[in-house]
């Protein structure tokens, strides 16, 4: 993904911007992009799994889930990235407490946008395949009820699943839990194709 900014960054620069201006930026190794504001339906639909699925990692008391607030981060690309949703088993991993980003998601949700899909479907995917703990992968339309879900079954094999319809429903498959798309998609109203 081509980052917004000119020049480049030091983690501490990034991390002092971040502080200074309480905003949220993506840093790829040394690029920044400020984190847009989300839509009505791309802030709905993520507020409702995180919703949905904490019941659910409560009730399991060695996970613990994060919002979009929560960084990440890739050592092996030397990037510092906000999901919409992570869920780690175990105690968090940071990298060191002036960043707190974590390195040990299990499992990753986005909601897709316009501007990201691309990148979110592809690239992305690839980068957080780096990170050993990282298991499923489940992107969430906004724009219509469908996720498409990866699940890592070998260090190099993913299985790859699409759901689509109200009717259906997702198999968060790393915590064994499920999840219909009528809950996932509750007050998200669609546009005429």
């Amino acid at each position: 993904m081509v980052a917004e900014t000119t020049g480049t960054y030091t983690v501490q620069e990034y991390l002092k911007l971040e502080r200074r201006t309480g905003r949220k930026y993506a840093f790829y190794d040394g690029k920044l992009e400020q984190m847009a504001g989300g839509t009505l339906p791309h802030n709905t639909v993520s507020a409702n799994v995180f919703g949905l699925l904490y019941p659910h990692i409560i009730s399991h008391p060695e996970m613990q889930i994060f919002s979009s607030d929560q960084k990440i981060y890739l050592p092996k690309f030397n990037f510092y990235l906000y999901p919409d949703v992570v869920v780690i088993t175990g105690e968090p991993i940071v990298t060191d407490n002036e960043a707190d980003a974590i390195i040990n998601p299990l499992l990753i949700i986005e909601t897709l946008s316009k501007n990201t899909e691309r990148y979110d479907r592809g690239q992305k995917f690839v980068e957080y395949q780096s990170l050993p703990s990282f298991k499923e992968y489940v992107l969430l339309r906004q724009d219509a009820p469908e996720a498409y879900c990866y699940f890592r079954e070998e260090p190099d094999v993913w299985r790859s699943k699409e759901v689509a319809g109200l009717e259906n429903e997702v198999h968060f498959q790393s915590i064994d839990f499920r999840l219909e798309l009528t809950k996932i998609y509750y007050k998200v109203k669609f546009g005429d194709k």
